[in-house]
């Protein structure tokens, strides 16, 4: 393994390439991502963020391992509809789910934060807010955004984008052949007279194969899962395919949003929003901070005595651990992203 961020990223995905059928156009746009802005690089780099904390923060690898988001990030929250109709509000992207402590997501979750544009709180404020609603957060189902006591998700959430907008951006996309789906995946996919197309999405997802079949007012993507990404960087996180259904029924997941034969389905509709703290006010920011931390922790506590075993780990380290992590990796990550953007590749 190594630090240099091109040299990583070209070797996984060398080794992403063996596993899957990759989108060589898709990892260009990535490539092009990464040099954007350092929330994107982090967002696109879960191998090398490994490789990084397993470097500098080997600590919060140790403890009681729970159901982990892996790649977590404030970008990585969203509204969805549960099989009854619910609009809910919480994780959204499950991809790297696996067994790990939570430590890691609160690390990531805070440093996102920090390299997030025009937020107007401290770092030490970020972390302070997130370590306190994680370890009081009693888990459960997502938030249900009708219920009174989510007035506050509510009234942060954007305007609903013009269906037919919504829908005619998406068969922009260029014509895709939907005869390379498995039958199963194919079959799965319940829209009536669909257009196919191609479908560019997302940061460290670019490079998978993914569709989407648009209907007159209805659209189901399909995407390669591929493997996940802690099988190439072995640090201690442990893939478990069965975390993820698991998971989605015990948060009330977005309907339909499930695994078949390699691919994933998920819904995609014109009231699928997501929350951004940039630009918001700082009580606003804190409201969504303190929201994202209960969220993740829903997620940590599918099985409720694994999280207080890790809680408890937690409550060892010194008092300043998620701070002065998020210090560490958020200038490990900008230097990584500086370094990154100068390299002769990317000029």
């Amino acid at each position: 393994m190594t630090a240099d961020p091109v040299a990583a990223t070209t070797a996984y995905e060398d080794w992403l390439a063996t596993r899957i059928p990759v989108v060589r156009e898709d990892l260009e746009l990535k490539h092009r991502e990464l040099a954007a802005d350092p929330l994107r690089f982090l967002r696109g780099t879960y191998y090398l963020w490994l490789e990084r904390v397993a470097e500098l923060v080997p600590a919060l690898l140790d403890g009681q391992q729970v159901p982990a988001v892996g790649d977590l990030h404030v970008q990585n929250f969203g509204t969805w509809r549960d099989h009854r109709g619910v609009r809910r509000w919480g994780v959204n992207d499950l991809d790297e789910l696996a067994w790990a402590p939570p430590a890691l997501d609160l690390l990531r979750l805070a440093v996102s934060a920090v390299l997030s544009p025009q937020v107007p709180i401290s770092p030490k404020q970020i972390c302070r807010l997130l370590l306190a609603a994680w370890s009081t957060a009693k888990p459960g189902r997502a938030v249900d955004l009708s219920d009174p006591d989510a007035g506050h998700l509510r009234a942060l959430v954007p305007k609903r984008a013009d269906t037919d907008r919504y829908y005619g951006k998406l068969r922009e996309g260029a014509p895709a052949d939907p005869s390379i789906l498995p039958p199963a995946v194919l079959k799965a996919v319940t829209v009536a007279d669909p257009t196919w197309h191609h479908r560019q999405a997302g940061t460290g997802s670019l490079g998978h194969p993914r569709l989407v079949a648009v209907g007159k007012d209805i659209a189901r993507e399909v995407k390669v899962v591929g493997p996940p990404t802690a099988l190439y960087v072995q640090v201690g996180v442990q893939p478990d395919d069965l975390l993820y259904g698991r998971v989605l029924t015990a948060v009330r997941g977005p309907d339909p949003m499930r695994r078949i034969d390699g691919w994933q389905l998920r819904a995609l509709a014109p009231d699928v929003e997501r929350i951004t703290i940039e630009s918001l006010r700082p009580r606003a920011v804190e409201v969504v901070l303190t929201s994202m931390a209960r969220a993740a922790a829903n997620v940590h506590g599918v099985i409720p005595h694994h999280l207080h075993d890790a809680r408890q780990y937690v409550g060892t380290l010194p008092p300043s651990w998620l701070h002065d992590a998020t210090r560490q990796l958020t200038a490990d990550t900008k230097s990584r992203y500086d370094e990154y953007v100068a390299h002769p590749l990317n000029q």
